[in-house]
């Protein structure tokens, strides 16, 4: 959404998904905007050509594994990004990310922006 040129280029001629994290983030934003409604409109076409992965029972065990982990190693990341990393893994999709806390969770490949 903030068309990064580092992103974009990453992202060229591929198909990819968000996480329902992901989207309930960028619906936060639209909230806080200025003009919601542009917002609105604008994150509703971003959405239209990509897979939203929702959560399921699998999500859950992966998040609660990674929570885990992350935890006992003294290394917790916030939780939405725990669900992202969930939903990443379960699929085994990497994840673009510029949070470099990302790099803490076992079994994800992370492509760094």
């Amino acid at each position: 959404m903030r068309r990064d040129p580092v992103v974009i280029e990453i992202l060229r001629d591929k198909q990819f998904a968000v996480t329902f994290v992901t989207v309930a983030e960028l619906f936060v934003g639209v909230l806080k905007a200025d003009r919601p409604e542009a917002a609105f409109q604008a994150v509703n076409q971003q959405l239209t050509n990509h897979r939203v992965i929702g959560v399921s029972q699998a999500t859950s065990q992966i998040y609660a594994q990674i929570f885990v982990e992350l935890e006992r190693a003294g290394q917790m990341i916030p939780i939405n990004d725990t669900w992202i990393a969930a939903s990443a893994r379960q699929h085994d999709l990497p994840l673009i990310a510029r949070d470099k806390h990302f790099l803490r969770v076992q079994g994800l490949r992370v492509i760094e922006c």
